[in-house]
């Protein structure tokens, strides 16, 4: 199994503080960064045979990044989106869209801190199952910002969007999707092909791979894990949050 991280945006949101590094890439502590703790996730866990990070906006830093890494027991991929200033993170994807035919993967957004034993967790909560795996977590109530979800009756994914009226969101999207099985790796493809082809195409967020496949008949199950055991770096008072986390030692 391989792990993908997208890490290739421009994080504006983050300005000044990321205009001259990659969001993934900030100091967040005695020299800690969010790829960092993805990749000693990765290197822990049996499952992960390879990592891919997906890069486009400051490329050289992530460059310079890995080659300078010392942590790596694993083989290290990076590839890189030319398009990261002018379409959305679906581009990202469709950039790597061969790598995803050769093994099951798991895709994370590049801007999230997960707890050590995340990552295994959700692999194991799937078993020897094939099928395409949502990470979600539940809350009291859900921000307009929040990466939305429904669920049908059986309890399997419905929608994935910010735009789900909150009144009617049943989780959030964690940014961690699990495929596994041959079929299910080629359904992921063919639904990455189907929106690069329309006419929204480069300005679709990845996870819009989620509705075509539901659209296409597939099931999309989800993956429940707690909220406090993942942050997302989307905007200033993030970096704090993290940070505070950090210096706690919950993460």
């Amino acid at each position: 199994m391989k792990l993908v991280i997208l890490a290739a945006g421009i994080g504006s949101r983050l300005f000044p503080l990321a205009k001259d590094t990659p969001k993934s890439l900030l100091d967040l502590g005695n020299g800690v960064t969010l790829l960092e703790r993805q990749l000693e996730i990765a290197m822990s866990s049996p499952q992960i045979k390879q990592v891919v990070i997906v890069t486009g906006y400051k490329h050289n830093k992530m460059e310079e990044f890995l080659a300078n890494y010392q942590g790596k027991t694993k083989n290290i991929q990076l590839e890189y989106n030319p398009f990261f200033d002018k379409a959305n993170n679906l581009i990202t994807l469709w950039t790597i869209r061969h790598l995803l035919q050769e093994e099951d993967f798991i895709i994370s957004n590049g801007d999230n801190l997960y707890k050590n034993y995340l990552l295994q967790q959700v692999i194991k909560q799937t078993g020897d199952e094939e099928g395409i795996f949502v990470t979600i977590d539940h809350k009291d109530h859900y921000d307009d910002d929040d990466m939305k979800v429904t669920l049908n009756p059986q309890k399997n994914i419905t929608r994935v969007h910010k735009l789900i009226p909150t009144s009617e969101a049943q989780a959030e999207s964690v940014g961690l999707v699990l495929v596994k099985g041959k079929d299910n790796r080629l359904a992921f493809i063919n639904a990455i092909l189907k929106l690069v082809k329309s006419e929204k195409g480069l300005d679709f967020f990845w996870l819009e791979i989620l509705n075509q496949l539901v659209l296409d008949n597939y099931t999309v199950k989800p993956v429940t894990v707690e909220h406090s055991d993942w942050r997302e770096m989307d905007f200033h008072p993030d970096v704090n949050t993290i940070r505070e986390s950090l210096l706690k030692n919950l993460f």
